[in-house]
């Protein structure tokens, strides 16, 4: 009863979601956590981005590992990091070191520190023209279903012109509360030595514990499957050959798991992703998770313990799920003849028809496992259960029961809204931009991962300064939503009905793409005089200023006109340039003109750009005049001409300003 009662209470907490907050602990470092673990990223100057991971809560079931560490690093986290290889050349991610990890490697520019961003910790990097985000968050353990593992993203961008050739090496310093040298479980064998694990043999994970009976820690690693990268080699090693060589390393085969240079136990991990092309322009994503396994343990003379995934999504026909075993002789006496055998239920089926394996003879305190692959025989969304028994000649029998969930694949919606058409009044857009927004649900029956958005826009369309075309979103549980917005702005003179999409992927979900478009509003081209208002309006003997302004030309050059006024109502001062023509500072060719009162005209205004220009809306110069008398004011262009470098005439409309300034 008890056992029934443990498995119901786990699969309740399952359901119930963990807080997850963020601080600065008291060295500094950026730490997130949740009820179950949390990572601490530092932020000092050496080391800045490595991360190291605790236990707060851990198992809910287990209180002997709470606040035990589950990845080294205290009190600045340094040992564990990470290497990208760009073209031969090494490079850390994270600040320089001064400790022995990484120290014979390049660095590269910081972009952002540890930040915190939506429950997650972002850290940026760039090597000359490639640029690292590192991303660290939590996710659901695949055998515990809880959210108490972190999930370790890089995503690797070339912004160069070329394609580079760029591998990543992810090494991890494993640390199971106080055990530094325990053994990885992986499959059917336990690794205590240096040991290699090439694509084709990678597991979909990895188990670490120090005693069956009584795990005070359960690490997991997952390297295989949805939601993460599967590696092209993974690593096991003592952590000194892995701190001293940043790519290549030290490494024996069999050798046993004592630090290089000293005499202790230290192990540790790398995952390899080999070098390949990314392109101009592309992004790699490189994804693993790391926290704590989920074991159901029945104590015993033989302790048996059994672990598979909590959920299984059935995406695929001949769907495999991993069953493993363990057991350890807690007895005084060596135990003979073991036998282990898996009962399952009626739609499950082992691919290779042996339920039973015989596993000998066990000595006092020895530790054995045994995995089975199984295959339901029906693609059927159910919970189910299996049992495990062990048996011995002379020791008493054990067996454990263990769930399993068959859940139907994630499914992802994507729905745009956006503005149908751009408004414009006297002849400017009445807002230069505008935001495209998408509501991204999973309506599906399990996590979808990996999920990425991108916006494709046509030419006359861009994006604002600092925003981006492509927008990662991590993964989405049943049942949830994000939006993203987008801010786009028209280049200038561009109209019409111009179209746009967003296409959502994901790396366990089927691709989904919105389309949508915009009308932008034709302006038409105008020169204009405008006299800038002043509050209470304009009286006898005040000052004021005209403005020549075009609007909405393309391909403008240069221009020449002259300006006739009321020289009755208006004296003119002086004309000064407009900053159309005032380049950073750099003053462009400009004639200064003749003002000739007697005439009311203002001669030879005449200037030309650098070269060529679409003009939204600019200032060609300012006309200075003192009010004389009551009147019209009758500003207005004479000859006026604006042209190309070609010296084409360019067409546009000419509005004057007839203000008058009566008596009240």
């Amino acid at each position: 009863m008890k056992k029934k009662l443990g498995i119901i209470l786990i699969l309740l907490l399952a359901v119930i979601s963990s807080k997850v907050s963020a601080n600065v602990d008291q060295y500094g470092n950026l730490q997130l956590k949740n009820d179950y673990i949390s990572v601490i990223v530092n932020q000092n100057e050496f080391n800045k981005g490595r991360f190291a991971v605790d236990i707060t809560g851990g198992d809910p079931i287990r209180s002997g590992d709470d606040g035990k560490p589950l990845l080294y690093g205290h009190p600045h986290p340094w040992t564990s990091y990470t290497t990208f290889r760009i073209d031969d050349k090494n490079y850390i991610f994270g600040g320089k070191t001064d400790k022995r990890a990484g120290r014979s490697g390049e660095y590269g520019e910081l972009i952002q520190g540890p930040t915190l961003d939506n429950n997650k910790i972002i850290t940026k990097y760039k090597f000359n023209k490639i640029v690292v985000s590192q991303i660290l968050n939590f996710v659901k353990s695949s055998t515990t279903g809880l959210p108490d593992t972190l999930q370790i993203t890089y995503r690797v961008t070339n912004e160069d012109d070329v394609e580079h050739q760029i591998g990543t090496r992810i090494m991890i310093d494993t640390m199971l509360g106080e055990n530094d040298g325990a053994p990885f479980r992986i499959t059917n064998q336990a690794v205590t030595s240096d040991s290699l694990f090439l694509k084709d043999e990678v597991p979909t994970f990895w188990q670490a514990f120090d005693e069956l009976r009584d795990p005070k820690v359960t690490a997991q690693g997952t390297i295989k499957g949805a939601g993460v990268t599967t590696p092209d080699e993974v690593y096991f090693a003592d952590w000194g050959s892995l701190a001293d060589g940043p790519w290549d390393f030290d490494f024996k085969s069999g050798e046993e798991f004592l630090r290089k240079g000293e005499f202790e136990l230290d192990s540790a991990m790398a995952l390899f992703w080999q070098e390949s092309t990314i392109k101009a322009g592309e992004t790699k994503t490189y994804v693993t998770n790391y926290g704590l396994g989920g074991i159901t343990i029945v104590p015993g003379l033989l302790s048996l313990g059994v672990t598979s995934p909590a959920q299984v999504v059935m995406d695929k026909p001949n769907k495999t799920v991993e069953i493993v075993a363990y057991i350890q002789n807690t007895a005084e006496i060596t135990v003979k003849d073991v036998k282990v055998e898996l009962v399952l239920p009626e739609n499950l089926e082992p691919i290779d028809n042996y339920k039973t394996k015989e596993l000998g003879d066990l000595s006092p305190g020895q530790t054995a496992q045994v995995m089975w692959e199984v295959r339901p025989k029906r693609l059927l969304q159910q919970q189910v259960e299996y049992t495990v028994k062990a048996t011995a000649k002379n020791t008493d029998d054990n067996q454990v029961s263990r769930g399993l969930k068959f859940v139907g694949p994630p499914k992802l919606s994507l729905q745009l809204t956006a503005p149908k058409r751009m408004e414009a009044k006297d002849d400017s857009l009445v807002k230069d931009s505008f935001y495209i927004k998408g509501k991204i649900s999973n309506y599906g029956a399990s996590t979808a991962y990996g999920i990425e958005s991108t916006l494709a826009l046509p030419p006359g369309l861009t994006l604002s300064k600092g925003d981006k075309e492509e927008k990662f979103i991590g993964f989405l549980e049943p049942n949830e939503s994000i939006e993203l917005s987008w801010k786009v702005k028209p280049l200038i003179l561009v109209d019409g009905k111009l179209p746009y999409s967003v296409e959502l992927s994901s790396s366990n979900a089927l691709n989904e793409i919105s389309k949508n478009s915009i009308l932008i509003p034709k302006l038409d081209p105008k020169v204009k005089i405008e006299v800038l208002p002043k509050k209470g309006g304009y009286q006898v003997g005040d000052y004021l200023t005209a403005q020549i302004r075009l609007k909405n030309i393309s391909d403008f050059y240069g221009l020449k006109t002259n300006i006739s006024y009321n020289n009755k109502v208006l004296e003119a001062i002086y004309v000064s340039r407009g900053n159309l023509f005032i380049d950073n500072g750099k003053l462009l060719s400009w004639n200064l003109p003749i003002v000739s009162q007697q005439e009311g005209l203002i001669k030879g205004i005449s200037a030309s750009l650098d070269g060529e220009q679409d003009i939204e809306d600019g200032l060609v110069a300012n006309l200075h005049f003192k009010i004389k008398s009551l009147g019209s004011f009758d500003l207005s262009f004479e000859d006026f001409l604006a042209y190309d470098m070609n010296n084409n005439q360019l067409k546009l409309e000419m509005v004057n300003n007839l203000l008058n300034i009566r008596r009240n």
